[in-house]
């Protein structure tokens, strides 16, 4: 009788499996396959990059998007499908476990695609691949395009002050009024304050809490980020120290709202300070530079 209740057990179990196998396993397939279009490989400017989706937040995900492979997705009626061609340019709404949810307003269409059949993993790609290019050569290009008007605007000055000493030399000299006197006295220190450049000022230590927050306020309401505005910022902390890529930086971060495609959403973005000043702003959790 023991032994029988075990068979029955076993035979119970076996049956269950046979019935509910076909049904189960699709799903898990189907999972499964839901994480892999979310993965992809690629290549930009021969640097290959292997990209998951769901590690980037909503705000890192770029508004609009291009078609790489032919797809389609239904009219905004349900009646009817719109054919994407390679090439075309869509709005990216929202993501979800199935795929992105794109718009073709002039199409009247609106759907489900998969991140393959798009340029999503190439935008992402590009993004890194700036992120950690070295910057000594952009630096060395603004140097080559600023080199010309500073020389330019050197020997602009030089020429002027030749002038002047040539004029005071071939001048009779001529009783002055101490009014004259002092005119002709601001016209040598006008000339001799151009030629003489003004001694850059060197940030020695690290900086307050209070300065950190202020050079923060001071380099947005200056307009140096595209991201977002002043009046955006909620809340101004400083974070102490950290070090990136074997650079050691103060870190100041300013929370500001922004508007993206899955709505208004809390972000955070640090300001790497070195040496009293601000070199780069990035996106707290993903560290990319922001533009």
């Amino acid at each position: 009788m023991k032994y029988l209740k075990f068979v029955i057990i076993v035979f119970a179990l076996y049956f269950l499996g046979y019935i509910l196998g076909p049904i189960l396993g699709p799903m898990m397939v189907k999972e499964q396959e839901v994480g892999r279009d979310f993965m992809g490989i690629a290549e930009y400017k021969g640097a290959q990059y292997k990209i998951n989706l769901a590690d980037f937040d909503d705000s890192d995900f770029p508004k609009t998007l291009k078609i790489v492979k032919t797809t389609k997705i239904p009219t905004l009626s349900g009646e009817g499908e719109v054919i994407l061609k390679k090439g075309d340019q869509v709005t990216l709404l929202s993501r979800d476990s199935s795929g992105l949810m794109v718009e073709k307003r002039d199409s009247n269409g609106k759907g489900l695609i998969k991140p393959a059949d798009t340029d999503v993993f190439k935008q992402f790609a590009k993004k890194i691949y700036d992120k950690e290019s070295p910057k000594g050569e952009k630096e060395s290009v603004v140097a080559k395009a600023t080199e010309l008007p500073e020389k330019k605007g050197q020997n602009m000055l030089k020429e002027e002050a030749k002038v002047v000493a040539k004029t005071e030399k071939t001048q009779t000299p001529t009783p002055q009024t101490a009014p004259q006197a002092a005119v002709t006295e601001e016209k040598k220190a006008m000339v001799e304050t151009k030629t003489t450049p003004e001694p850059e000022v060197a940030v020695n230590g690290d900086l307050s809490d209070d300065e950190i927050v202020a050079l923060m306020k001071k380099s947005i309401q200056a307009n140096a980020l595209k991201e977002f505005t002043f009046d955006q910022v909620g809340d101004w902390s400083v974070e102490g120290k950290e070090t990136i890529d074997g650079t050691e930086y103060q870190i100041g971060q300013a929370a500001y709202e922004a508007s993206t495609i899955f709505g208004v959403r809390s972000v955070k973005a640090k300001a790497l300070i070195k040496s009293g000043k601000i070199e780069r702003w990035v996106f707290a959790k993903s560290g990319m530079e922001i533009q």
